[in-house]
């Protein structure tokens, strides 16, 4: 008797195993057929031609009455202040908006401050170039 519920056990997990591995099986060829996408693609429109920095860049250029903010409507307060003539903290308040932005970002954005009739301070119109030549 305790023979037979041995195989009887035995025979269980055998089952048991090749049920799960089955399954196991099952599923990555269900997930190799059908891979998911990923949460970071988007779709490309059919037009584009590969260099979408270069491309959304000339578009706001090409359409003047175009400005583009970037969370940082308050320095509009700084209007027909010259380059050479901000304090520390006014500087700070426009270097906390150029390292925020993405490197693609510091081209618009320059010409959006320009638009708005901003001057960059003058130290930290280097360093946006810096920034935008590292980015390429």
């Amino acid at each position: 008797m305790d023979i037979l519920i041995g195989i009887l056990i035995a025979f269980v997990a055998i089952v048991a195993l090749v049920t799960w591995l089955s399954n196991k099986l099952s599923a990555k060829k269900q997930a190799d057929s059908n891979p998911e996408p990923e949460s970071d693609e988007f779709e490309i429109p059919t037009d584009c031609c590969g260099a979408h920095e270069i491309c959304e860049f000339d578009a706001m250029r090409m359409n003047p009455d175009e400005i583009m903010y970037f969370e940082d409507e308050d320095l509009d307060r700084y209007k027909g202040v010259a380059a050479e003539r901000y304090n520390d903290n006014q500087i700070e308040e426009f270097r906390d908006v150029l390292y925020t932005l993405k490197g693609d970002e510091i081209r618009m954005w320059l010409l959006s401050i320009e638009r708005r009739q901003l001057q960059l301070p003058a130290i930290l119109r280097q360093e946006a170039l810096m920034l935008i030549a590292d980015t390429h």
